[in-house]
């Protein structure tokens, strides 16, 4: 697992919005250009956000990315409390 590349993913997500639209539209290519394991991209692709934190996922990061990716403001502590 690279926390470096979902780190680096997930802030260039945050700053261009046609890289979010692909990661909605076409995951998978994103994901094998950022070179990200299967375990990595599921997490992503399901919103898994408490286990990128507990990877060690930036904080501000993961919250600046996952707004990008459609998570609501509301929705998002929801999704750090789910149980993994």
């Amino acid at each position: 697992m690279s926390v470096y590349r979902v780190n680096k993913l997930l802030h260039e997500v945050s700053r261009d919005r046609r890289l979010a639209e692909r990661l909605v539209t076409d995951p998978d290519e994103v994901f094998r250009e950022y070179e990200l394991s299967a375990e990595e991209a599921e997490a992503i692709r399901n919103r898994r956000l408490r286990t990128l934190y507990k990877w060690g996922v930036n904080p501000y990061i993961l919250l600046k990315g996952a707004l990008a990716l459609g998570v609501s403001v509301q929705e998002y502590p929801q999704r750090m409390n789910q149980p993994e």
